[in-house]
Order: C-alpha cells, then sequence, then structure tokens
C-alpha cells in the first residue's frame, strides 16, 4: 500500500541511526569509566578504538542515508550537524585513552570519581535527548529544555572540578611532569563533557524549530 509517511518521512530511519550514535557515544564513556575506577591497570586502546569506530561507520551511514533519501523529517543539516557533534564525544574519549596509556605510569594514584559521576550523568541525558526526535510536538521543547539545563549544570560543575584540579596541581607537592600528564587529562574529561553539551544544545535547537 502507497505510504504518504513514506513519502514524508514519518518512519524516517534517521532517528534510529543518531539514536544508535548516542548509545555508542555512551558506551565509549561508560568503558573510559572503567577505566578510570581502576587507574592502576593499564588499558589498551581496542575497546576505544572498536566503539570510535562503530560511530564512524553510522555516521556515515547517516551521510549515505541522506544522500539517498528524498524527504527527511529533520532538516539535513541539522541532521549532518548532530551526526558529526555525536561522533566527537568517543572522538575525544579515545584521544583521552591514547594520553592515559601513555602517561598510566604517573597517574596511577590519581582519583578520577568524581569525573566518573559527571560523565555518566551527561552522557546518559545525550541518549535521553536524542530519542526525544523521534516524535516531535507538543511537550517536546518542555522536555529538551528541562534535560539541556541539566546537561548545562553538569558542565558548569565539570568547569568548578577543572580549577579544583588545577589548583591542587599547583600546589607545589608534585612533580612537574605528573602536573603536565594530569592537567592534560583533566582538560580532555573536561572537553567530552564539553562535547555533550554541544549536543544538547543542538538537539534543544532542533527540537525548538520542529515545535
Amino acid at each position: 500500500m502507497f505510504s504518504l509517511q513514506k513519502i514524508f518521512g514519518k518512519d524516517d530511519k534517521f532517528f534510529s541511526l543518531l539514536e544508535a550514535s548516542a548509545e555508542e557515544a555512551r558506551h565509549s564513556v561508560q568503558a573510559l569509566n572503567r577505566v578510570l575506577s581502576t587507574p592502576d591497570k593499564v588499558p589498551t586502546l581496542t575497546e576505544f578504538r572498536q566503539s570510535k569506530e562503530a560511530d564512524r561507520k553510522i555516521t556515515e551511514q547517516i551521510a549515505h542515508e541522506l544522500v539517498r533519501t528524498f524527504v527527511t523529517q529533520l532538516e539535513r543539516e541539522d541532521i549532518e550537524l548532530l551526526s558529526a557533534a555525536l561522533h566527537k564525544i568517543p572522538r575525544t574519549v579515545e584521544k583521552f585513552a591514547e594520553r592515559f596509556i601513555i602517561s598510566a605510569p604517573m597517574v596511577r594514584d590519581a582519583d578520577f570519581s568524581r569525573h566518573i559521576v559527571l560523565l555518566d550523568a551527561a552522557t546518559l541525558l545525550v541518549v535521553q535527548m536524542t530519542k526525544l526526535l523521534r516524535e516531535l510536538g507538543a511537550g517536546r521543547l518542555d522536555q529538551a529544555k528541562a534535560l539541556n539545563a541539566k546537561l548545562q549544570q553538569l558542565e558548569g560543575e565539570a568547569d568548578r572540578l577543572i580549577l579544583d584540579m588545577l589548583r591542587e596541581l599547583y600546589s607545589g607537592r608534585y612533580d612537574p611532569t605528573k602536573v603536565m600528564a594530569l592537567k592534560d587529562l583533566y582538560e580532555l574529561l573536561e572537553k567530552v563533557i564539553d562535547r555533550c553539551r554541544d549536543v544538547g544544545n543542538l538537539i534543544t535547537h532542533i527540537v525548538f524549530k520542529n515545535s
């Protein structure tokens, strides 16, 4: 039977692909949190590269489908921007893992427990916000704003956390090489939170335009 829904994108495949990308971003952070929970064990890059590679394939599939699809429920530019923003999360996580492995002998005694809480909460919100796109309409904008406000709060907490960490590092009690290594790692963890914030802002903008 001829389907007007299909023509106008009501069964748009892009929702599933974007949700899969958000889930992959969360998986990469969950893997990172397992590493941060046991800093005395040096990780391998395998799991992080697998996550980034899986998300890269999703991103490529989105680009491929955009070429093949005549009509989309969301604007093409918004789909492309959101896809790129989501992909930056596992990419940044992998960069952190690379630096962590290099500096592992110096940072094994570092406490990342506060980062773990923030990272987990931020990626959970990213997944929840991405799922809002599937059913745009009444009430979604309020939900998007509420979830995004939580993301902004987490980003603010991450900013305060890195200041606390830097204040401790610059106290003069640490070897300069260790200071450099930890500063680099703390800044990358903050950047992961920033990537999540960027996704939240973009989704809120998309929901607003389609409300």
